[in-house]
């Protein structure tokens, strides 16, 4: 007998319904899979950030003050020391640059991105040289942290006060590259005292996810009295 059946295969049509369904189904799982990827660098970026102030602390311990920042050209002989004595003008910025990493001892020439020197740090320069427990900030010397850009020198939106010193990180998008920069990035690439910190955001407009620590005046003190640092 012969076997009349017959062999069809796809058409155009449905080869693109079945693209269309296979680019959903793709999208639903790497959608997911790509925010998990990035929360999992946040994390580890965080986890950095805390370490390198776990460490500027011990630092304090062991020298009776804080380091002052890395200021060589990226990859130079030096590249992740302090670079000491930094300005202890009050009526400056207060002294700013790449965490020194060498100097604390910990991992920081890299984000949790694979940029380098995007971990900043910013200090008191009161607390760069040996400190007591009336030291503190004065004028632009003194580190302030607000949620909002604009608020400089205010107790708006006052998140931190005359804290003696900084960490931050531009994490996966430096907005304030942007164009129109971002506020609240911008706020905190520019060469001045005061800083934002807030919830993550990828709001069209409004983006934020910049990354930041820092060490509390009252935390150093207790920590340098318990250690028979000060008196």
């Amino acid at each position: 007998m012969t076997d009349t059946t017959t062999q069809r295969g796809f058409t155009l049509i449905e080869m693109a319904i079945v693209l269309v369904i296979l680019g959903l189904l793709l999208g639903g799982v790497l959608a997911p899979l790509s925010a998990r990827q990035e929360q999992e660098r946040r994390d580890k970026n965080a986890e950095l950030l805390e370490k390198a102030r776990d460490a500027l602390i011990g630092f304090a311990l062991v020298n009776g003050r804080l380091p002052c920042p890395d200021t060589d050209t990226a990859g130079n002989p030096g590249s992740g020391q302090e670079n000491s004595p930094c300005s202890t003008n009050p009526a400056t910025p207060p002294p700013q640059g790449r965490l020194p990493w060498v100097t604390l001892g910990v991992v920081g020439e890299y984000d949790a991105w694979g940029a380098p020197n995007q971990i900043r740090y910013i200090v008191n320069g009161g607390f760069t040289t040996p400190f007591t427990l009336g030291t503190a900030g004065s004028f632009n010397g003194i580190i302030e942290v607000h949620t909002a850009a604009g608020n400089c020198g205010t107790t708006n939106n006052l998140v931190a006060w005359n804290i003696p010193a900084l960490i931050w990180s531009s994490a996966q998008t430096n907005y304030a590259t942007q164009s129109p920069p971002r506020a609240d990035e911008a706020e905190n690439a520019d060469i001045d005292r005061c800083f934002v910190y807030r919830e993550y955001s990828t709001r069209d407009g409004q983006e934020f996810d910049d990354q930041m620590v820092w060490v509390s005046q009252n935390v150093l003190f207790n920590r340098m009295i318990e250690a028979g640092r000060l008196p």
